[in-house]
C-alpha cells in the first residue's frame, strides 16, 4: 500500500508523521520505504546523516525530472526494515520543470514506484506543504492519503482546497481510486482551543479523523536532532505512545 501524508498548510507535523508512522510499521515487521518528496529534506536529514551529502543525482529529483531509476537511490536507514528515498533541496524546482514537461508530468512517481513496490508492504510518501505537481504526483501514486491537521487557530482553513484537489485527481481519472484513509489530529494540548478545533474536525470530517491525538511533545524534536524516530529515542515518551496508538488504528483501516 502506498500512503501520502500530505496537507499544504505548513507546521502541522506531517514529516514527524511521515517519520514515525514509517517507522512503527517497519517495527511491527514490515518491509517500509519512506519517500522524501518535500525539497526541505527533513526526512532525509533525520535518517541520513549531514556528513553524507546527497547529491542530486542521488536523490529523487533526479528521478523525477530525468526519468532515473527510483532503485537506484534508495538508501538503507540504521533500522531494519525501513528505507528511505532521499530529497534535494533542488526538488523545489519541479514543479516548474514538470510543467513545462509533455509526457505523464503527472504518473511520473507512479511509474517510478512501480518497479520497487512488490519490494515494500508499505511505501509512505512525506510531500511538500503545497498542493503543486510534486504533489499531485504523490496523490497519482498513493492508494490512501493521511491528512495532518494541527489543532490551532486556522487549522481548517486550506482544508477544502486539499479536498477538491483529492476529488480532482479522482474525477479526472489520473487516480479514481485515491481515499482518504483518516485525518489526524496533531500539536494537542488539551487547551480550549485545541479541544474546540478537535471538535470541529470530528464534526467536519466525521468518522474520518483517527481516535489518536497527537500531543506537543519536546521528545519528537529532539528525535529528529539525534537522526532518529521516537520510537528509539524515548520508546516510553507520550509522542512514543499516540504514534504507537496511530500506527495500530492505521493496520486496522
Amino acid at each position: 500500500m502506498i500512503i501520502s501524508i500530505a496537507n499544504q498548510k505548513g507546521g502541522v507535523a506531517k514529516t514527524t508523521t511521515a517519520i514515525n508512522l514509517s517507522a512503527g510499521l517497519s517495527l511491527e515487521g514490515y518491509k517500509v520505504l519512506l519517500v522524501d518528496a518535500d525539497p526541505q529534506t527533513n526526512a532525509t536529514q533525520v535518517f541520513i546523516h549531514p556528513d553524507n551529502e546527497i547529491s542530486p543525482d542521488k536523490s529523487l529529483y533526479n528521478v523525477m525530472v530525468n526519468f532515473a531509476s527510483l532503485s537506484g537511490i534508495i538508501l538503507e536507514t540504521q533500522f531494519p526494515n525501513l528505507h528511505v528515498v532521499p530529497s534535494h533541496i533542488r526538488l523545489s524546482g519541479v514543479d516548474l520543470e514538470l510543467a513545462q514537461a509533455f509526457d505523464n508530468r503527472s504518473a511520473r512517481l507512479t511509474k517510478a514506484l512501480e518497479a520497487v513496490r512488490d519490494r515494500y508492504d508499505y511505501i509512505v510518501i512525506d510531500n511538500p506543504p503545497s498542493l503543486g505537481l510534486m504533489t499531485i504526483n504523490s496523490f497519482v501514486a498513493s492508494d490512501k492519503l493521511i491528512i495532518p491537521v494541527s489543532t490551532a487557530f486556522f487549522a481548517l482553513s486550506g482544508l477544502v482546497q486539499l479536498q477538491e484537489t483529492v476529488s480532482m485527481v479522482k474525477q479526472t481519472q489520473l487516480n479514481p481510486n485515491l481515499d482518504i484513509l483518516g485525518v489526524i489530529c496533531t500539536f494537542s494540548d488539551r487547551t480550549n482551543v485545541s479541544n474546540d478545533v478537535e471538535k470541529q474536525l470530528r464534526e467536519y470530517f466525521n468518522g474520518l479523523v483517527f481516535e489518536t491525538t497527537i500531543p506537543k511533545n519536546i521528545a519528537l524534536e529532539e528525535a529528529h536532532s539525534n537522526h532518529s524516530h521516537i520510537f528509539h529515542y524515548s520508546p516510553t515518551s507520550a509522542g512514543a505512545n499516540a504514534y504507537r496508538s496511530l500506527v495500530k488504528e492505521v493496520l486496522k483501516r
